[in-house]
């Protein structure tokens, strides 16, 4: 791949962006528009797999690398499933071709998240990743709880975007520049400027990754908002933004303190987003506090690489367990949207649905850590990089939160196996409609989980583990 090839993923995921505004033109409307996006994805995620480590193009404002390209493949698959399972499912009540063109816009911010070197660059893209989020989260026009989560999620995603914007002009004007590889060179002997800067900086991005202690909007929005559009927003623009905390990290490796401020950040987002988990009764606010929480696990890896002035192991580990933590989250959400928003409205889903219960047991198991799962070697390779830091306290925090992780998910599983029936909530009879569409999009979201943990190795290898 050479010149403007290294984008070509964006121009596509855009065109189709473009194509689903006029879904309506389209015979089948809102499935062909979805099917068509998610084939449009598929071939965007070939063009993408084939970016060469190193290339550059605008003057190196856009560089690819190999945790680029495969957190890209990552993302565009994770949607792909996405609207795979949205072309039969949709939005009860609602055109579902909008939300498409919104997820797409989002998904090129996302990609382009991926391999900028540059601040400017890095803004626009987190802003067109973040945006058409605040509309998915807010879909159901005529839904006042939905609407009530999508505002908090505006205002304080404004908020904190505000406070990253001053803290990049205090990087500016430390530094001169505006490149992460020239930052890092130049803050080391900025003191503490340096570190405030950095700190106001990373505010934004530990927002939209709900860490503690800027995760307030992300229960009330996860509650109100459609549970299909919580699958997206939770888990692709996630991703992108995970490897651009790590490429902001690593500029920011040098300076005094910095692996504290993350260490203290990871350990309250474990602390708080699984202790507050732990009573929820909806699944949605369930899965906002286990977001919190995981993302904690997440900052062990960066704080582990810190500690050791800039191990690239600990980068590694943290854009796997990104993509290990974002398959099972994803295909949950997409169960809630068919099954109800309340842990009860999983009773008896073993003998209504029993594949599903079964899968659905399987990235829970995940989540826990439990192996040969996704999650158990993404965890591994974090608290081994914790380990080797010396932070052993926060790898400690790690593994019981982790233990106490397992009584909320396994709630869930006493609902789908255990619980009476009369424990389950008054509704409307009968079972959710059979659909191949989204059935297959959960079958490969269970393969997927599979395939992440007996493959890990190979998946670090594609990373650039040596």
């Amino acid at each position: 791949m050479t010149g403007y090839w290294l984008i070509a993923p964006e121009v596509i995921v855009t065109l189709g962006a473009l194509i689903a505004l006029f879904g309506n033109m389209l015979p089948g409307k809102d499935r062909t528009t979805a099917l068509l996006s998610a084939a449009l994805c598929v071939g965007a995620t070939a063009v993408a797999w084939l970016a060469t480590p190193g290339e550059a193009i605008f003057g190196g404002l856009l560089t690819s690398s190999a945790p680029a390209s495969v957190m890209r493949v990552a993302i565009l698959l994770l949607t792909a499933v996405w609207l795979l399972w949205l072309s039969s499912r949709g939005y009860e009540g609602e055109r579902s071709r909008e939300a498409v063109a919104m997820a797409l816009f989002s998904v090129t911010g996302a990609l382009l998240l991926t391999h900028t070197t540059e601040l400017i660059t890095m803004f626009i893209a987190l802003e067109l990743a973040t945006i058409p989020a605040y509309m998915l989260m807010g879909y159901r026009r005529r839904d006042i709880h939905g609407l009530e989560g999508a505002l908090k999620y505006f205002l304080l995603s404004m908020l904190t975007s505000l406070i990253m914007l001053y803290g990049l002009s205090f990087l500016y004007g430390l530094t001169g520049t505006t490149h992460f590889g020239q930052i890092a060179e130049a803050l080391p002997g900025t003191g503490t400027l340096g570190l405030i800067a950095a700190v106001l900086t990373m505010v934004g991005l530990f927002s939209k990754l709900s860490a503690a202690p800027f995760h307030f909007w992300a229960p009330d929005s996860y509650a109100g908002a459609p549970a299909a559009s919580v699958a997206f927003v939770s888990t692709v623009p996630k991703l992108a933004g995970v490897l651009v905390l790590i490429h902001l990290v690593q500029a920011f490796q040098g300076i005094p303190g910095i692996e504290l401020v993350l260490a203290f950040a990871a350990a309250a987002s474990m602390l708080l987003g699984n202790l507050s988990a732990l009573g929820q009764t909806d699944t949605r606010r369930l899965m906002a506090y286990s977001g919190v929480a995981h993302t904690g696990y997440l900052l062990i890896g960066l704080a582990g690489a810190v500690a050791v002035g800039g191990g690239q192991e600990g980068y590694l580990a943290t854009t796997f367990y990104a993509i290990a933590y974002s398959i099972p989250s994803l295909a949950i959400m997409l169960v809630v949207a068919e099954e109800g928003d309340s842990v009860a409205d999983m009773t008896g889903l073993a003998t209504r649905r029993p594949w599903v219960a079964w899968a659905m047991l399987a990235w829970l198991v995940s989540l826990i850590g439990i192996p040969p799962l996704a999650g158990f070697f993404g965890k591994l390779y974090l608290f081994e990089t914790g380990l080797e830091a010396g932070l052993a306290w926060l790898v400690l925090i790690g593994v019981v939160t982790s233990i106490i992780s397992a009584a909320y998910y396994f709630r869930i599983v006493r609902a789908m196996f255990l619980a009476p029936a009369e424990e389950a909530p008054d509704r409307p009879a009968g079972e959710v409609a059979a659909s191949r569409s989204a059935d297959a999009a959960l079958v490969i979201a269970l393969v997927a989980t599979v395939a992440v943990g007996v493959g890990a190795s190979l998946v670090m290898r594609a990373l650039g583990w040596v």
